[in-house]
């Protein structure tokens, strides 16, 4: 009995020798030009450039090459440089030079590929090209053999213009055609793909950017199908945090847009997009007005999905900006909409953030019931991304009702499906919620370990909200080492960014904790001041948690300057919102309460 591995091997075969004739077929002139350009190659330096979009092609080529009767004595060895961040080219072929064993009598061919990673579909003056120009020269000794380089066509355009010395060099420029089948496939696996982006992991993540950008090389692309390449290519980078680059693909998807006024559709949902981007980059104002405007679109057109998806998302700036009314109805309106349409993925997201909400209230077990729901649609869809992000909220109420090791279990949990599926963004969250819970804990050093991990990729992200939370909770730390100028300068630079991108949630846990440090250094007025700052936008945002923590130290306060009636005003409602959540700080509230009545 045939193996599995067996039995469909013939088939695999059938396939790529049909793939391998159309590619032939299409592409008879450029593969007789490249045969005689190997076949004339002396052996000495001689660079060869060949364009083939798809690496599916591009490998389809090389099988060629190696079993063409023309080639049976050229040794083609394939240097793979998809290294990103390459940025010596010449060193690393000098590199695996020592490590290829010459066959004799055979002429040794390059064929370097991957290289279009490092050259980039944006930006100027990629650095590998800049060394490219810079080394041309040198080249002629250190590398005595001919190089076939294969691009991509835009790469290859980006080449000739930021290394043109080099590219002067070339002796032949080859280009390939794709293979049709080549490209529906890459089709079917991007754009008409059923699997969402939430569900896939950082390598499937990957492999889709990069078909996306090889067929936005195909000139036969029509232009509303390069504008929803566009529109995925945005998305796609925005789920591995790379902004800058989300950016770019989705406002030349809006340029293209601006043409055709038939794309009302598409020009929400890209409108859309580009908020989402804004809003992870902290710049709320403008991602309003581009919800505001895909809104409009969704309802002048009927898109009702699209009009709760907005909805939502402009519910979450309006909470973070501390308008938790305004929030709950956008949140409501949207859920309303998700749950008659049948939308689960609208609606379990919509469920996650209203748990935030009622979370921040103090209604914890109406948070947990809807954070379980949310999980439970995410887990049934296969939506990895927000169980994550729903594991990590929960880990966030046990925490806070002091069940350390179900919370710690909870994070690291969402940190593997995190680390697993490259979302940097929530990672860095993760890392910071597990930061809070080592440093109740007392473990400083490794608390600090993690918040730094945590700083360091929301600042290479541009995340500038999670940016201040992350040195807010950081001055908690070198606080209590006595570290206090350091601490005051940490709260201080968090201050300045909640209160320069609007997020008052955060600037009133920074006054709050501002507010500690002066009481602990006897400066009672200013500490006093900053608590009652912190009081009034935790009182207008409804955060009952900061809340609660604010009236206990200004009743402590009070009670050192022998102010009881003052003291027993703030620690009786303290005491009430820490009972309501459950919290293992209600105890101590409580017999400090019990005290000063006793005094008064």
């Amino acid at each position: 009995m045939l193996s599995k591995k067996q039995s469909n091997q013939p088939q695999v075969t059938h396939e790529f020798n049909l793939k391998k004739e159309s590619f032939v077929q299409i592409n008879q002139q450029s593969l007789a030009e490249l045969l005689t350009f190997i076949d004339f190659a002396d052996t000495q330096l001689m660079i060869g450039f060949v364009a083939v979009n798809f690496a599916e092609d591009r490998n389809t080529l090389i099988e060629i090459l190696n079993n063409h009767p023309q080639c049976h004595e050229i040794q083609f060895e394939i240097l793979d440089f998809a290294d990103p961040n390459l940025r010596f080219l010449r060193d690393e072929i000098i590199r695996d030079l020592k490590e290829i064993h010459l066959k004799p009598d055979n002429k040794l061919v390059l064929i370097v590929i991957g290289l279009e990673k490092s050259i980039g579909l944006s930006g100027e003056y990629p650095p590998v090209l800049q060394d490219l120009n810079f080394v041309r020269d040198a080249f002629t000794n250190s590398v005595p053999h001919p190089i076939l380089i294969f691009l991509p066509d835009h790469a290859l355009t980006r080449l000739a213009k930021y290394a043109p010395d080099f590219w002067a060099w070339r002796k032949g420029i080859f280009y390939f055609q794709t293979v049709q089948s080549t490209q529906e496939l890459a089709i079917e696996k991007t754009i008409q793909s059923e699997r969402i982006l939430g569900s896939l992991d950082l390598r499937e993540r990957q492999e889709r950017i990069d078909l996306l950008e090889r067929l936005l090389m195909e000139e036969s692309t029509d232009v509303r199908t390069r504008i929803t390449i566009l529109q995925e290519l945005g998305a796609a980078y925005r789920s591995i945090a790379e902004v800058e680059k989300a950016e770019y693909f989705l406002l030349k998807a809006l340029k293209l847009i601006e043409e055709d006024e038939n794309l009302a559709e598409i020009k929400a949902s890209v409108l859309h997009e580009l908020g989402d981007t804004y809003h992870d980059l902290g710049k709320w104002d403008r991602a309003i007005a581009l919800y505001n405007q895909s809104l409009e679109i969704t309802e002048h057109i009927g898109d009702v999905q699209g009009k709760a998806v907005t909805l939502y998302e402009l519910a979450g700036i309006y909470a973070n900006k501390g308008d938790v009314d305004k929030a709950l109805a956008l949140y409501n309106q949207s859920l309303e909409i998700a749950e008659r349409i049948g939308d689960v993925q609208t609606k379990a997201a919509t469920l996650h953030d209203l748990a935030g909400i009622y979370a921040n209230k103090g209604d914890v077990d109406k948070a947990i019931a809807l954070y379980n729901q949310s999980l439970e649609i995410a887990e049934r869809i296969g939506d990895v991304q927000t169980k994550a992000a729903m594991l990590s909220n929960l880990g966030i109420l046990y925490a806070n009702k002091g069940e350390v090791d179900e919370a710690i279990a909870l994070y690291n949990q969402s940190l593997e499906i995190k680390e697993r599926i490259g979302d940097v963004q929530g990672k860095a969250a993760t890392l910071s919620n597990l930061g809070i819970l080592y440093a109740n804990k007392g473990e400083v050093d490794e608390a600090i370990a993690l918040y730094n991990q945590s700083l360091e990729i929301k600042e290479r992200i541009g995340n500038v909200q999670g940016k201040a939370a992350t040195l807010s909770n950081l001055g908690i730390l070198y606080a209590n080492k006595g570290e206090v100028d350091e601490a005051i300068a940490l709260y201080n630079q968090s201050l300045e960014i909640s209160e320069r991108i609007g997020d008052v949630k955060t600037k009133a846990a920074t006054l709050h904790k501002l507010g500690m440090l002066y009481a602990d250094k006897g400066e009672v007025e200013q500490a006093i001041a900053l608590f009652n700052q912190s009081l009034e936008i935790t009182e207008r945002i409804g955060d009952v948690q900061t809340k609660a923590m604010t009236l206990c130290w200004l009743g402590h306060l009070a009670e050192q300057q022998g102010e009881y009636a003052k003291a027993i005003s703030y620690l009786q409602p303290a005491l009430e919102i820490l009972q309501r959540l459950k919290s293992p700080d209600a105890e101590s509230v409580r017999v400090s309460l019990d005290r000063i009545i006793r005094n008064s």
